[in-house]
Parts: structure tokens; sequence; C-alpha cells
């Protein structure tokens, strides 16, 4: 095994880190989607504030960490791991809250694969651990808030 990995896309390095790093803070799309699952929504940008960024998507706005942004006014790309989002969190817990759609519920065993439509994308993943509290997921129904 290998303390560093290097991605590569055309021969040319996209990030050298290591294997942790590239899945929690991948330094482009093109890297978080080749470590791991995970939905891209893509956006503007309308504001930057040293490290984070305000990013207009369909539904409103949302704070990101600002890595590989161009500037102000240029189009971007979030990357959001499924594992990574919650259902129905505390109100005010958290900054980036959106409402969503269940499409589809696919029951793994040791999690719930939930497909929703949120913020104008109809192929958003969330990975839910198969826990005791869980609430039952239903198609067709509303998801409640999930945070992005």
């Amino acid at each position: 095994m290998s303390d560093r990995i290097a991605v590569f896309n055309d021969g040319v390095i996209q990030q050298l880190a290591p294997p942790a790093e590239l899945y929690e803070g991948p330094q482009n799309s093109f890297v978080a989607q080749f470590i791991g699952e995970n939905n891209q929504l893509h956006g503007k940008v309308v504001a930057m504030n040293g490290t984070t960024c305000k990013v207009e998507i369909a539904g409103g706005n949302v704070q990101a960490l600002a890595i590989n942004v161009e500037a102000v006014g240029r189009p971007t790309v979030l990357s959001l791991r499924p594992a990574r989002v919650q259902l129905n969190p505390t109100p005010g817990a958290l900054p980036n809250v959106c409402d969503a759609q269940i499409a589809e519920v696919i029951y793994l065993g040791d999690h719930v694969r939930t497909r929703v439509s949120v913020c104008g994308h109809d192929d958003f993943v969330i990975k839910l651990p198969n826990s005791e509290g869980l609430v039952r997921l239903e198609p067709g129904t509303a998801a409640g808030r999930i945070v992005t």
C-alpha cells in the first residue's frame, strides 16, 4: 500500500496526496469523481470570502469551500459525497438546507441508498445508515429538508 496516490487525467497529475486527503479534499471535480461517488451541482459563484464562496444553484444560494474557483460570476461545480448529506437536520444547525422529493429507495443492508430530486437535479443520491431511528422512506413523497 502507498501513503500517497497520484491521480492522473490525460497524463497530467491532478492531485498527489494521501488517500484520505484525496477523498475528503479533492482539488477538482475530476478527482472527486475518480475517488468515490459524489453528487455534482452546477452553479455560478456570486460571492467570495477567503476560503469560502457563495454559489447560486437552482433553488437558491449555498455556501461552499472555494476550491479551484475562478472568480465571482464564473460557473462552478459543487461536489457532495452521498454519505455526507443529512436528512431532516436540526433547524439552524447547518448552513445549506434544501427541500427534497424522494424518487427511489434501495435497501442495501447496512445503508439505504436514496435518490432524490433536489435543487433542480433528479439524480441526487443520499446514503443513509440503516439505523434504528431511520424513518421509512417512500418514493414520491417529500423527503423533508436535506443538508447539502
